[in-house]
């Protein structure tokens, strides 16, 4: 008789992750237990100092002792969990609305509406504004988020080449013009580093009577003059339907919110699946991350250093022969055949004490992986040379290994 767990008991004979022969790395790397203190540039584990590079706290608010300050207070004066309840029901406080009234001016919208992570914004919204009958295109790169929310609406789906205006201009061509229509796509893309045409796209949905969707999770603190993301970098606020976002980067700390017109905002409030069956975000969260956006907003210096770092990081591992890709963010994505950075990752934290993750299929295409690094605003130019130069080192290390049939350096476990 057909089993619906089967699948989970015969996975590791079945997966792709990694062969058998590199299974033990794949699992010592991929579930290895991060510092709760993982925001870096340096962190303790285990006793040892790292240099963590696999952090999104691009501007090192997560940290930031008034942004500590801001969820300390409201902890000690409402208690840890406080508001208890969703947010339909008992979950809903001033600080709630506070924190939404000035994301809403942030991004100069109408309002905004703020969820307890960033999946439940970003599926939230889809799930509430499509329905059985309506046309989704997503980037074919679009998050995951993103396209379960396209799951639950009931919505046909449509994917276009990433970055390709006109792989989506001819799905839009092809569409029934009275068929609803939303386009979707990530501001910034977490794996490649690179940014969506946002100015070819908008043309697009105006020319198709469309509507567009841009979760720009990594672009918010980072990109553009006031930090506004992607959209404000490339002049196009204004031309974009719903602005979706998360505090999980650059704020530091958790949650996820929408900016639109209100009657966009009132719709999805009343009917979004992951706002009204979910407890609301905490007051301390909340409290912390109204102190995080004030910083955000003059964070200039900040976003000067950020941005310092990355040409410096990216510009010395062209000149030693990595390749990057088309990135043109922070997010640095250092390419290899196969699981080459499975093996260099655990090298590079068993060996030289620095943290950083390696990003294997689903994630990216089979046969290949790559390092994911990311140079925050607390990085100083030494610890990118150093980055640079034990890469290096690991890179011969690993071809050494494998020269010698061993496949990893065997340093311990």
């Amino acid at each position: 008789m057909a089993d619906i767990l089967s699948r989970c008991i015969h996975f590791l004979k079945e997966q792709r992750i990694a062969s058998a022969d590199e299974l033990p790395v794949a699992q010592r790397v991929l579930f290895d237990v991060s510092p709760i203190r993982n925001a870096g540039p340096w962190v303790q584990c285990n006793g040892q100092r790292l240099l963590q590079f696999s952090s999104n706290d691009y501007l090192g608010l997560s940290v930031h002792p008034e942004v500590r300050a801001a969820a300390a207070e409201a902890a000690a004066e409402y208690g840890i969990g406080a508001p208890m309840g969703a947010r339909p029901l008992t979950g809903t406080c001033e600080l709630h609305l506070e924190l939404e009234r000035q994301i809403a001016e942030f991004k100069a919208t109408e309002s905004a509406l703020t969820f307890a992570t960033g999946a439940a914004a970003m599926m939230g919204v889809v799930a509430a504004v499509a329905r059985p009958g309506d046309l989704l295109i997503m980037d074919q790169l679009a998050h995951a988020s993103l396209v379960c929310g396209g799951k639950i609406s009931g919505a046909t789906m449509r994917m276009f080449r990433h970055n390709d205006p006109e792989s989506l201009e001819r799905i839009l061509a092809r569409a029934d013009p009275a068929q609803p229509k939303l386009i979707i796509v990530d501001g910034v893309y977490s794996m490649n580093g690179d940014i969506a045409p946002l100015a070819e796209i908008c043309e697009l949905k105006q020319r198709y009577s469309a509507r567009l969707l841009v979760d720009d999770a990594h672009g918010h603190g980072v990109c553009g003059t006031h930090g506004r993301g992607a959209a404000e970098m490339l002049g196009v606020e204004d031309r974009i339907d719903i602005h979706a976002g998360t505090f999980s980067k650059a704020f530091g700390t958790s949650g996820g919110f929408i900016a639109a017109d209100d009657a966009v905002t009132f719709f999805v409030r009343s009917v979004a699946p992951t706002l009204l069956f979910t407890k609301a975000a905490s007051a301390c969260v909340t409290m912390a991350t109204l102190k995080s956006l004030e910083l955000v907003r003059n964070g200039e210096d900040r976003r000067a250093k950020l941005w310092d770092n990355a040409r410096l990081l990216q510009g010395r591992l062209r000149q030693a022969g990595f390749n990057i890709g088309q990135t043109e963010t922070p997010i640095t994505p250092i390419s290899f055949a196969g699981n080459q950075a499975l093996f260099l990752a655990d090298i590079l934290r068993r060996k030289y004490n620095i943290y950083v993750s390696p990003v294997l299929y689903p994630a990216v295409r089979r046969g290949a992986a790559i390092l994911r690094v990311i140079p925050t605003a607390m990085h100083q130019p030494e610890d990118l040379n150093y980055l640079v130069d034990c890469l290096q080192a690991a890179v011969a290390d690993h071809q050494a290994a494998t020269a010698a049939g061993t496949g990893a350096l065997s340093t311990g476990t």
